[in-house]
């Protein structure tokens, strides 16, 4: 469980308080994939597709990348959650399964869409990185599919602000 922080009483405790928010924000999006150190290399850097196999060793990361961050210490809790629920789709889909759906952490709600974003305007051994201009579309058709409406919206509203679309 994630703990409250309490109020802040000051203006620079406010300052405070959200870099320490920021920070525990940047964790859980680094170490989103810390699991992988668990697949071995020639799984996580084939260039081609995996086998069924190999997909089912890859799916395991998630788990595995939970558990080795909340065996890391107490405050390691929002990055584990992260780290698991970062393949749970929206509409219940991805990995790891999960018996009954429910709802994700805002964070990683928020997270799934910046990773996508940054999958897709990553150039990778299989494919060129994607334009811009075909990304917001592509986050805008999986809204409500695999991605959180909110998160889309909000990402895609930053994007307009600061992009050029």
């Amino acid at each position: 469980m994630i703990r409250a922080c309490t109020p802040p009483t000051t203006s620079s405790e406010a300052d405070i308080t959200a870099v320490a928010n920021l920070h525990v924000l940047g964790e859980a999006a680094i170490l989103h994939d810390v699991g992988k150190a668990r697949v071995p290399a020639d799984i996580v850097g084939k260039p081609g597709e995996l086998s069924p196999e190999e997909w089912r060793v890859l799916q395991k990361h998630p788990a595995e990348g939970a558990r080795m961050l909340l065996n890391s210490g107490p405050d390691m809790e929002l990055a584990a959650i992260v780290a698991y629920e970062h393949h749970i789709k929206y509409d219940g889909s991805g990995y790891p399964g999960v018996r009954y759906q429910r709802k994700l952490h805002r964070v990683t709600q928020l997270f799934q869409v910046c990773d996508v974003y940054r999958a897709l305007r990553t150039g990778r051994p299989f494919r060129d990185p994607w334009p811009l201009a075909e990304i917001v579309p592509h986050l805008q058709m999986e809204s409500g599919k695999t991605l959180y409406p909110a998160a889309v919206e909000a990402f895609t509203g930053m994007l307009r602000e600061w992009e050029t679309l």
